[in-house]
């Protein structure tokens, strides 16, 4: 009996460097549009988090959790990423620098809880 492969998590990334007077339309494309076409929709993207740099360039960040890395040469995530709206491809036109990639989780550390959160031991 051949043993199933072994599950890998990791993320997928991207880095907008977007110009200040888009902030308002690419904030709204990213998460009204672009963010609910992959979490929800794309089988094994589990989350996905957004963040603004405080200083330096690209300006934006945005992280998707995924279940395994091989969720990128499926065909739902292949089908999607091919059939992006004329609103993505109009943003990415826009920004000054774009990149994309996939990194395979090579660890799992945690800290200690904030007041608030919940103890997972």
């Amino acid at each position: 009996m051949t043993a199933a492969p072994q599950r890998q998590p990791g993320v997928m990334i991207a880095m907008f460097d977007i110009p200040e007077a888009l902030d308002e339309e690419f904030n709204a494309w990213y998460d009204e549009e672009h963010i609910p076409e992959k979490v929800g929709r794309v089988p094994g993207f589990l989350r996905a988090r957004r963040y603004k740099a405080l200083d330096g360039r690209p300006n934006y960040l945005a992280v998707y959790e995924l279940e395994d890395i091989s969720v990128i040469e499926d065909s739902a995530y292949l089908a999607n990423y091919r059939s992006a709206t004329s609103t993505t491809e109009r943003m990415k036109a826009k920004a000054k620098t774009f990149y994309r990639n996939v990194y395979v989780q090579i660890g799992d550390f945690h800290g200690i809880p904030l007041p608030g959160e919940a103890n997972d031991a």
